[in-house]
């Protein structure tokens, strides 16, 4: 009975593999079985493993869908455009001026996230700029006791009922921008400008889950994030929970506008770069750029006392000046 256990399992994958293949756009069970996509290629190709010992038309029938879910969750092709820019410094003899931007985001489950740990993680690798999703006050306070404001002196935080607060911590000053709206959590904006002729723009968003029924909800909130950066004409870098993969249509499109996954785009990542849960199956949690940016580096790192490994992202933004 080989055949029938390669059919079994196959039939378990199917499941994931129909919802990529729509989009996983809602109403549910969509956005949550696109998700499980990298799951459904684990029984997928053992079934074309089994089903090679029964017959090899069996087997070359289940390669089908198994190859399409191994495809799917394969590295991107990098182009050319995301390399690293010429320029060794900030200011050469050419004109050209480059921002180098170390990132850090995590969310912070409920602001549970161990405080000590997180300023060891960012003094270790020495980030400019801190995004933390599901802040809370009292973890805003914990922070400050740890020493975060010796490292990252400058803040920009919207504190909200709860855990749906969020909030930045820059090496250098942040001018606060409008955040986007409708949101149920917050999506504070602000600008900055080390060099003094390169102003970036970071935005940091967490949207709800596409669980118990918020499918619509957040795919509105996605659509709503994308439409705020489209009304900004500078250097842009967008880091949060997105609760979206690229297994969901709607976050592919949000790609296709104009941005870039540092995980995908990075030179040197630590691909596929899962953020969650702990077992790390889905990554949800992602740093996108404007596709002028460079990547040279994107990896994860685990935060203690929170279920998402934090994202860890160089950039560069170069201009002729």
């Amino acid at each position: 009975m080989t055949w029938v256990t390669a059919l079994i399992l196959m039939t378990l994958a199917l499941p994931a593999l129909l919802a990529r293949l729509t989009g996983g756009y809602p109403p549910n069970p969509g956005p949550e079985l696109a998700a499980l996509a990298p799951l459904g290629a684990v029984p997928a190709v053992a079934a074309v493993i089994i089903a090679a010992c029964a017959a090899w038309w069996l087997a070359a029938l289940l390669a089908i869908p198994a190859a399409l879910l191994v495809m799917w969750q394969l590295p991107p092709f990098r182009r050319v455009r995301f390399q690293a820019a010429p320029s060794p410094s900030p200011r050469t003899g050419s004109g050209v001026t480059t921002l180098r931007l170390r990132l850090f985001s995590v969310n912070a489950m409920h602001g549970r996230a161990d405080p000590a740990a997180l300023l060891r993680i960012l003094q270790q690798h020495s980030v400019d700029v801190l995004a933390v999703q599901e802040l809370t006050p009292h973890m805003v306070a914990r922070l400050a006791a740890a020493g975060l404001t010796d490292v990252l002196p400058f803040s920009h935080l919207d504190l909200r009922p709860g855990s749906l607060g969020t909030g930045f911590w820059a090496r250098w000053p942040l001018t606060p921008l409008p955040p986007v709206p409708g949101l149920a959590s917050a999506a504070p904006r602000a600008r900055i400008d080390p060099l003094g002729r390169l102003p970036v723009t970071l935005t940091a968003v967490h949207t709800v889950s596409p669980l118990q029924g918020r499918a619509g909800r957040w795919r509105r909130e996605l659509a709503m994030i994308q439409r705020a950066l489209a009304a900004v004409d500078e250097p842009q870098v967008v880091a949060g929970d997105f609760n979206a993969t690229r297994d969901h249509g709607p976050f592919r499109e949000f790609l296709a506008a104009g941005f870039a996954d540092c995980a995908d785009a990075s030179r040197n990542r630590s691909w596929p770069g899962f953020t969650w849960p702990p077992l790390r199956v889905m990554r949800l949690d992602h740093v996108l750029v404007s596709q002028t940016a460079a990547v040279p580096m994107a990896r994860t790192v685990r935060v203690p006392r929170t279920d998402h490994h934090g994202v860890l992202v160089d950039i560069e933004f170069t201009r002729q000046t």
